[in-house]
């Protein structure tokens, strides 16, 4: 089965969501820089600005905002799925998001594999599957699945996304 419209952008966007399962904060949405001091760096703390991040992505995303996505994006930023050819612009980004949303995104479902850092805390990457239901061709839904891994970089205290990549579980 070949993944049709946005679904297969769709997934790539809600895999964001890996901390979609995971309660967090009223200020998860904000984006607040780190408040760690120069020198130090606190994992715990960064691990969850990225995890509310995802999951403030994965509201925007349910919401159909994409205002809203792209605010996680850093300006180099590359998007790869399966199938489909790499976006390496943030403006085509957001049109691939705009065509995407109309698929009605539902159902999202995300588990974390985790938060990795470089060893100068300048990237992270996380990584896990997710589920999701979509409205494929004639409006049928469309169950998917797959893995995902995205690459943050620390800017100014601020995480944005430079790579996101998946695939889909779902038979072809």
């Amino acid at each position: 089965m070949r993944n049709t419209g946005g679904t297969v952008l769709l997934a790539v966007g809600s895999l964001l969501m890996s901390g979609c399962n995971k309660s967090t904060q009223a200020t998860a949405d904000s984006a607040a820089a780190s408040s760690t001091a120069a020198g130090s760096f606190d994992e715990n703390a960064a691990r969850s600005q990225i995890l509310a991040a995802d999951s403030a992505f994965g509201r925007a995303l349910q919401s159909k905002n994409v205002d809203s996505l792209m605010i996680y994006y850093d300006p180099s930023v590359v998007s790869m799925s399966e199938g489909s050819k790499a976006v390496k612009d943030p403006a085509d980004l957001r049109a691939s998001y705009a065509q995407a949303v109309k698929s009605n995104p539902r159902d999202l479902a995300f588990q974390s594999g985790g938060v990795n850092f470089s060893n100068d805390h300048s990237m992270a990457w996380d990584y896990g599957t997710f589920s999701q239901t979509s409205d494929g061709p004639k409006g049928k839904p469309v169950k998917g699945s797959g893995n995902f891994v995205n690459v943050w970089k620390n800017v100014g205290g601020r995480w944005l996304i430079v790579m996101e990549m998946s695939n889909s579980n779902s038979p072809r």
